[in-house]
């Protein structure tokens, strides 16, 4: 586990990403403006002022490691420790108005997420890996860790986006026979795998690395993993452009 973070750190961590969720929630239906990126995806403003929030924290706290923020401008490559920030993941969602968005920030060491936090603004539910590397979950300040993770399951269940499921997933749920799915969009549904919520997510489709390295680290302290289907390994990254071109996740 990194050396990196000590409890102290970690207290500064969960301040940090509970207050840029309570302002992302905050202004949520106030004075929200859109544009549209090279993508042909949404950003708000505050998108990039939740961004902006995280990055000057983190520089705070470790001036000396690399920052990269799905809404400022990517450097050429990655370092060897890098953090990965998602300031709100769910971006369409939160402009229509709904609770399932989140706020996530991912450590990443050689290749490797050490370290997650993923927060819920609407229900102030906060996933996060301690400094020994065990998943907490805390709901309003209060750890509620033994009371979520879910123990004793009788059916393979899995997590899909909430939108409609391309064949490719059909599939899949088909060929394992995945009795429940559960649909919910953003990273909520790696928080669901760490917990134990649901037993996997299948993902046949382009996500940046900022958009699960939270959750990854989250899934692994919990025992699980995250592999990448066109390479059969556990997900690397600092790779070149940032980018997954698909995976599965799946807990203990």
């Amino acid at each position: 586990m990194t050396n990196l973070l000590n409890d102290d750190d970690i207290l500064y961590l969960k301040s940090l990403i509970i207050e840029a969720g309570q302002v992302a929630h905050h202004h949520q239906n106030h004075d929200i403006i859109v544009e549209i990126k090279a993508d042909h995806s949404p950003v708000t403003n505050v998108d990039k002022l939740v961004s902006e929030m995280i990055v000057e924290g983190l520089a705070k706290l470790t001036p000396n490691v690399l920052i990269i923020s799905e809404e400022a401008d990517l450097p050429d490559h990655g370092a060897a420790c890098l953090w990965l920030v998602d300031p709100i993941d769910g971006t369409k969602s939160y402009i229509r108005g709904e609770d399932s968005y989140t706020v996530n920030i991912g450590l990443i060491e050689n290749g490797i997420p050490v370290f997650g936090l993923i927060y819920r603004p609407s229900t102030k539910m906060l996933h996060y890996t301690d400094a020994h590397g065990k998943l907490k979950i805390e709901q309003d300040g209060v750890d509620i860790t033994n009371e979520i993770i879910r123990k004793n399951k009788h059916i393979l269940t899995a997590a899909v986006s909430s939108k409609a499921i391309n064949e490719l997933t059909k599939e899949f749920i088909t060929q394992n026979n995945i009795e429940e799915i559960v649909h919910i969009p953003s990273s909520i549904k790696l928080c669901l795998v760490a917990d134990g919520s649901v037993d996997l997510y299948p993902r046949f489709g382009e996500t940046m690395e900022w958009d699960i390295a939270a959750g990854d680290a989250l899934i692994r302290a919990a025992g699980g993993k995250i592999i990448d289907i066109n390479t059969n390994e556990v997900m690397k990254y600092n790779k070149p452009g940032f980018l997954n071109k698909g995976f599965i996740a799946y807990g203990k």
